[in-house]
C-alpha cells in the first residue's frame, strides 16, 4: 500500500498540472475529498499579496495508514476521471467541498474577488458585460426539464445574439489563466463571482457566492438572455428572459434593475478616472496611494480617494458599504452618487430615466408594478433594494443546482 500510495501521489500531481493547462480542461477536483484538493497536492501554490492564508502541502509523515488507503482509492478514481471526462449532467453539479478546508475556500473566494475587484476598479465598462455573462449562463435553466444553470457552458460556444459579450469572455479567461497558475477553480465559479463583485464593487451589500460549481460538458439550453435585446429591450424579452427560467416578474425587475443601476454606476466610474487627478500619498492625504491597490494581472489606480475624503484611513468597517469592507467601498466611492441602490428605478417610476430600458419596464403593467414598489425614494427603499439585488443574484446563479454529496 505504501508503494502504491507513492506512486499515485506522482501520477496524481502530474495529471493536476496537465489538467490545470487548458482554461477549460476537465478537473479532478469533483474526485477528490475535502482532504485532498488539488490546491492542497501543489506544494508550490502561493496566494497573491493580501490573501489570508496559503494552502498546505500534504506531509507524508502526517498520513495514517487509513489516509493512504483513502488517498489511493481516491486518486485512482480521480485519474480515471480525468482520462476519460467525467459522466456529463445537464445540470449544474455542486461539491461544495472540492476546494477543501474553511481556510483553503477562504483564500481562493479572497483570490477571485480580488482579481476582479481591480479588474472593475481599472476597466469599469466591463461591469455590465461581465455581469450579463453570469446572467446568460445561468438563464439557460429550463424548469421544464431540470436542465441547464450556470455550469460554465457560455464560455465555450457563443451563440451570435450574445457576440457583444465577448470582451467579458477575453477577461474571463485572463482571470482563470492566471488563478490556475496558483490554484484551481471552476468557469462556473469564476462567472459567479464575476457578477457578484459587480455588485459588491459598486456598493452593493456583501454577496455570499457559493463555491463547488463543476463544468458542465454536454450543451446547454439556448440562454433565456438572448431574448433580452442588449440595445432595444422590450418587456415580453425581459420577461420572457427571467421567467422562462422559473423565477418571477418581480425577479424581472431586480435583475432590470441591477443592470441598470450597475450602467450608471460603471458610467460615473469611468468618467471619475478619466478625470483622475495624479497626486503624491505622502503629501496628500485624500491621495489613494497605489500600495492600497491590486495585484495580479491588473495594474492598480492611484486617484484622489473620495473615500479617504468621507472616512479618512480608517480601513475598517466604516467605510460606504460595512459589509462589503474597505476595498470594495473604496472602489463604490469612484461612482460617488450612483453607486449601488434603486437611483435607476427611481428615475424610471418618475418618468425621469430616458433608456430604452426604463421605457420597456414601464410599458408593461406586471413589470410595472414592481418598478413602483422598488422605485420608492429613500435611503430604507434604496437598501430594501439593494438587499433584492443581492438575493435575486444568488437565486439565480443557483439555477439547477444538483449536490454531488
Amino acid at each position: 500500500v505504501e508503494l502504491a500510495y507513492m506512486l499515485a501521489k506522482t501520477a496524481l500531481g502530474l495529471l493536476v498540472a496537465a489538467g490545470s493547462a487548458s482554461a477549460f480542461a476537465p478537473t479532478l477536483s469533483g474526485g477528490l475529498s475535502a482532504k485532498y484538493t488539488g490546491a492542497q497536492l501543489r506544494s508550490s501554490a502561493s496566494l497573491q499579496p493580501g490573501s489570508s492564508s496559503v494552502a498546505p502541502s500534504m506531509s507524508m509523515t502526517d498520513d495514517s495508514a487509513a489516509q493512504r488507503r483513502d488517498f489511493l482509492r481516491i486518486a485512482l478514481g480521480g485519474s480515471a476521471a480525468l482520462a476519460f471526462g467525467d459522466s456529463a449532467n445537464a445540470v449544474v453539479s455542486f461539491d461544495t467541498e472540492r476546494y477543501g478546508d474553511k481556510e483553503l475556500k477562504v483564500a481562493l473566494i479572497n483570490q477571485v474577488k480580488q482579481q476582479f475587484r481591480a479588474l472593475y476598479e481599472k476597466k469599469p465598462e466591463l461591469i455590465i458585460p461581465l455581469f450579463k455573462l453570469a446572467m446568460a449562463d445561468a438563464l439557460t435553466y429550463d424548469p421544464k426539464t431540470g436542465k441547464g444553470g450556470l455550469d460554465g457552458s457560455v464560455l465555450r460556444k457563443v451563440d451570435p445574439s450574445l457576440e457583444y459579450l465577448q470582451p467579458a469572455i477575453d477577461e474571463v479567461e485572463k482571470v482563470r489563466k492566471d488563478l490556475l497558475s496558483k490554484t484551481e477553480i471552476s468557469c462556473s465559479d469564476i462567472l459567479a463571482f464575476a457578477g457578484s463583485v459587480a455588485l459588491e464593487a459598486t456598493g452593493a451589500p456583501r454577496v455570499k457566492t457559493q463555491l463547488g460549481r463543476m463544468d458542465g460538458k454536454k450543451p446547454q439550453p439556448q440562454s433565456g438572455l438572448m431574448k433580452w435585446d442588449p440595445t432595444k429591450p422590450t418587456a415580453q424579452g425581459i420577461k420572457e428572459a427571467v421567467m422562462g427560467s422559473g423565477l418571477s416578474a418581480q425577479d424581472a425587475v431586480v435583475l432590470a434593475g441591477t443592470v441598470g443601476q450597475l450602467r450608471n454606476a460603471g458610467a460615473a466610474m469611468a468618467k471619475t478616472l478619466s478625470e483622475k487627478v495624479v497626486c503624491n500619498p505622502e503629501e496628500d492625504d485624500d491621495c489613494q496611494s497605489e500600495e492600497e491597490g491590486y495585484y495580479g494581472i491588473y495594474a492598480p489606480v492611484t486617484i484622489l480617494s473620495e473615500t479617504n475624503k468621507q472616512f479618512g484611513k480608517n480601513r475598517g468597517a466604516s467605510a460606504v458599504n460595512s459589509n462589503v469592507g474597505f476595498d470594495s467601498a473604496r472602489i463604490a466611492g469612484l461612482a460617488g452618487d450612483a453607486k449601488f441602490g434603486n437611483g435607476f428605478l427611481v428615475a424610471v417610476a418618475k418618468g425621469e430615466d430616458k433608456s430604452e430600458l426604463g421605457k420597456a419596464l414601464m410599458s408593461d403593467d406586471e413589470l410595472k408594478k414592481w418598478v413602483l414598489e422598488y422605485g420608492k425614494p429613500g435611503n430604507g427603499n434604496s437598501n430594501k433594494f439593494s438587499k433584492a439585488a443581492v438575493t435575486t443574484y444568488l437565486k439565480m446563479v443557483e439555477l439547477g443546482r444538483s449536490d454531488v454529496r
